[in-house]
């Protein structure tokens, strides 16, 4: 009977484990990948991309070297530029939530800090800072 109970025990914490979100390490060949119009795997690598590849001091070149040519929008600051991780349409033509990785770069040009920016119908509801 104890066997057992430890076999159901460690199943379903294999079940449970497997449950989270699947993240998996940058990948530069496939970051701008795109089924439809939307980037395939950029919201599985944004983790590994801030915490191993993306560093204060880059140089925009570097940046737009690793990850591309960025997505500006008309209200952002002169001084950020941003990557769209992921866009949930829900059943609407419009957007209903998202997330950007917006890069913020000094006066050389240096990057002086990055979040990621989770928003909702147009409102910003969480940020995750450098």
């Amino acid at each position: 009977m104890r066997n057992s109970n430890l076999v159901i025990i460690i199943f379903m914490s294999v079940i449970l484990a497997s449950c989270g979100a699947k993240e998996v390490e940058f990948d530069k060949t496939t970051w701008n990948d795109r089924e439809d119009f939307l980037y395939a795997n950029r919201k599985i690598m944004v983790t590994d991309l801030m915490e191993n590849h993306l560093h204060e001091g880059m140089t925009y070149q570097k940046v737009t070297n690793l990850l591309g040519e960025p997505e500006n929008y008309a209200d952002m600051d002169y001084n950020k530029i941003a990557y769209q991780i992921e866009v949930d349409y829900g059943w609407n033509i419009d957007p209903v939530s998202g997330s950007y990785l917006i890069i913020e770069l000094a006066n050389d040009s240096i990057v002086a800090g990055y979040e990621l920016v989770e928003w909702e119908h147009y409102k910003r509801i969480t940020s995750f800072y450098s």
